[in-house]
């Protein structure tokens, strides 16, 4: 009898590491391509009608926060943030649950960067807790334009999210890096380093490689997260 049970355990155990090393070679290949870069640009874009309207306006400009401060995320999110208030002259209201580090950094950052119209929100420890925040200390927001700013894969879900709650006008822009415009070829440059050793003059060996196998990281993620929400019924 323990005998049976230890072969199915064994078999089970099988086609879980088939069904991984599956999911990694595949992972592998997609980072040779750009399938990985579009998966997360297309995160990032929302399918609004507002988003086509040159005359768009935003009354507030709406940040998603939760990562720490300093942060990539955060910091990349606040650039976006400051411009895009400064740019319509528009109050901002920062999303990012309470703490005693945190949000005083990032409300000096928006500060120093000439936003002072500055509310908050700090109940919502995830989007769609935030967004429901949002909704009721702030119905007025329901029909107003607004512009929501965080990381490009969560683009997605949390202008879903708001929609779902009856938010009406409202567009998301992702807080993405720009890429970089100069020559990475290093065959011009005297680098020294034992010669038998061949250099590695293929970017994408050398970055996009890496850069996509973490993108994929990013979007599989995000996708079991959009999953979750709307069997949940949130989006």
């Amino acid at each position: 009898m323990r005998s049976g049970f230890f072969v199915g355990i064994s078999k089970v155990l099988r086609i879980l590491f088939l069904l991984l090393g599956i999911l990694c070679a595949l992972a592998v290949v997609l980072a040779f391509t750009s399938v990985p870069f579009y998966m997360h640009y297309n995160l990032g874009v929302t399918s609004s009608d507002t988003d086509v309207q040159e005359d768009f306006k935003p009354k507030n400009i709406i940040m998603f926060g939760g990562a720490g401060m300093p942060s990539a995320d955060n910091l990349m999110r606040l650039y976006y943030t400051s411009s895009y208030a400064n740019y319509y002259g528009a109050p901002v209201v920062l999303i990012h649950p309470e703490d005693s580090v945190c949000q005083s950094e990032m409300t000096k950052y928006l500060q120093q960067n000439g936003v002072e119209d500055i509310a908050y929100m700090t109940k919502g420890t995830n989007t769609r807790s935030q967004v429901v925040e949002l909704k009721e200390l702030h119905p007025d927001l329901l029909t107003e334009p607004m512009l929501v700013v965080t990381s490009t894969e969560h683009v997605y879900r949390t202008i879903r999210c708001m929609k779902k709650v009856g938010f009406e006008n409202v567009i998301g822009k992702p807080a993405q890096e720009a890429t970089v415009d100069f020559d990475l070829s290093i065959k011009k440059q005297n680098l020294g380093g034992k010669q038998l050793v061949p250099a590695v003059e293929n970017t994408k060996i050398r970055y996009t490689f890496y850069n996509y196998l973490k993108l994929e990281v990013t979007c599989f993620r995000e996708y079991m997260a959009i999953i979750y929400y709307k069997a949940k019924g949130w989006i």
